[in-house]
């Protein structure tokens, strides 16, 4: 029988009253808050930020937010101290309190804002698409862009990228595609220097995502044998469990905090 989420509750309340370390990684659009219209609109549940607040509270949990957002930008949204955070998909990291930036972000950023240009000219005659700018990264939205030109408009994004060429990394998204220069950090690797420096090297660790930018991230879990769960119907099929929604994953949790407790 394939464990289930109960196994996976279990597993994580048995080695922490054991004296085990847990490290909490989540991923913020479409993880922690629901996916919606405009990545502004995307606030953190008060409820949520209690939630987290607590579980990092606790002896030996560790938690951390990594996010496709700008650093600062995710860092305000979530607004709780001692905790860890990762931005533009891992290009840029908080370590409470220590900045780690990938050493070629400068030419990353000069690379993306020209592509940002181009992204913008190429989806200039789709109504409802738009470029994100996260700084090393950029995410071409296309929700309301209408059903039947969706396969065109990406045929045109992916061909933008190809101008630039190989060293552009296209991930889907949510109804988007996210567009970088591959300079081999991801949130694989934010995933693996949280780890290096929380130094805990019997710790289990738990991440959550939602989308294909967090397929490394739950690569990288997997490889420690840590607990992956995929959050909605577009979460990656690597993950281990499925959770349905942001709400199931509050659950998930808040049965967990009750637990160590």
């Amino acid at each position: 029988m394939s464990p289930s989420i109960e196994d996976a509750l279990e597993a994580l309340r048995v080695l922490y009253l054991d004296g085990g370390a847990l490290v909490l990684l989540l991923d913020y659009d479409g993880t922690l808050t629901p996916i919606v219209a405009r990545p502004e609109l995307a606030l953190l549940a008060p409820d949520t930020r209690r939630l987290l607040a607590q579980l990092a509270a606790l002896p030996r949990v560790h938690v951390g937010v990594v996010s496709g957002r700008k650093l600062e930008e995710v860092r305000a949204l979530v607004d709780l101290p001692g905790i860890y955070y990762a931005g533009a998909a891992g290009m840029e990291l908080d370590l409470k309190g220590k900045r780690v930036v990938h050493p070629h972000a400068e030419e990353a950023e000069a690379t993306t804002v020209e592509l940002i240009s181009r992204l913008t000219e190429a989806v200039s005659g789709y109504s409802g698409a738009w470029v994100e700018d996260k700084r090393f990264v950029c995410t071409v939205h296309y929700r309301d862009v209408a059903a039947e030109q969706i396969d065109q408009l990406r045929g045109r994004v992916e061909e933008v990228a190809r101008r630039e060429g190989d060293g552009m990394r296209i991930v889907e998204g949510p109804m988007a595609l996210e567009i970088s220069p591959d300079m081999g950090w991801n949130k694989g690797t934010a995933v693996r220097m949280i780890l290096d420096h929380i130094d805990a090297p019997q710790a289990m660790v738990v991440y959550a995502g939602d989308g294909g930018n967090d397929a490394d991230a739950f690569d990288a879990v997997a490889a420690v044998a840590g607990i992956t769960l995929g959050v909605g119907p577009d979460a990656p099929s690597i993950a281990r469990f499925r959770l349905p929604d942001p709400a199931a994953l509050y659950e998930f949790l808040s049965r967990l905090a009750a637990a160590l407790i």
